[in-house]
């Protein structure tokens, strides 16, 4: 087995120390710095605001679980994306599949974790609770935006893929 992408030696643990950074620690810490985003604004926003949009009008929720929740979801994904790339360079099975996979899987966390961002900034000031939709916008639009970032970021940072074998 030569390791990931086929590179072995000075190559391969280059590759290696520009990889796991990208793995464990952005992902801890960009949850992180979220909880801390958290509860420096928690006193300027209103204890519940707008989380879905429907026929019926504008739902509310509580910003704390909302946030809570989006954590979370980002902590889980973020494990399962680390161990399924771990597992395909481990293998030394790294085609364009699997980077696709891998670059998704981890772009979804940080989707995530922009989603919630956008949300927390989007309600702070609003002390009265107002039932409007610009939070709901504002939160998908950071999902997209933190999402579309990060599959840049993780397709030039993780290493080249092999080409997929025909036949």
């Amino acid at each position: 087995m030569t390791g990931i992408s086929g590179v072995s030696g000075a190559k391969q643990t280059a590759v290696t120390s520009r990889v796991v950074p990208l793995l464990l620690v952005a992902p801890i810490v960009s949850i992180i710095l979220l909880g801390i985003l958290f509860l420096i604004v928690r006193p300027l926003m209103p204890e519940n605001i707008p989380i879905h949009v429907g026929p019926d009008g504008v739902g509310s929720g509580s910003g704390g679980l909302l946030i809570a929740i989006a954590c979370g979801i980002a902590a889980v994904v973020f494990a399962i994306g680390g161990a399924t790339t771990k597992e395909f360079f481990k293998d030394d099975h790294w085609f364009q599949t699997e980077k696709s996979i891998a670059v998704g899987i981890m772009s979804l966390g940080y989707g995530l974790i922009g989603f919630a961002v956008a949300t927390i900034l989007s309600t702070v000031g609003d002390t009265t609770g107002s039932d409007s939709s610009i939070s709901v916008g504002m939160g998908m639009l950071g999902f997209l935006l933190t999402f579309i970032a990060a599959v840049c970021i993780y397709i030039v940072a993780f290493p080249r893929a092999k080409m997929t074998p025909l036949g």
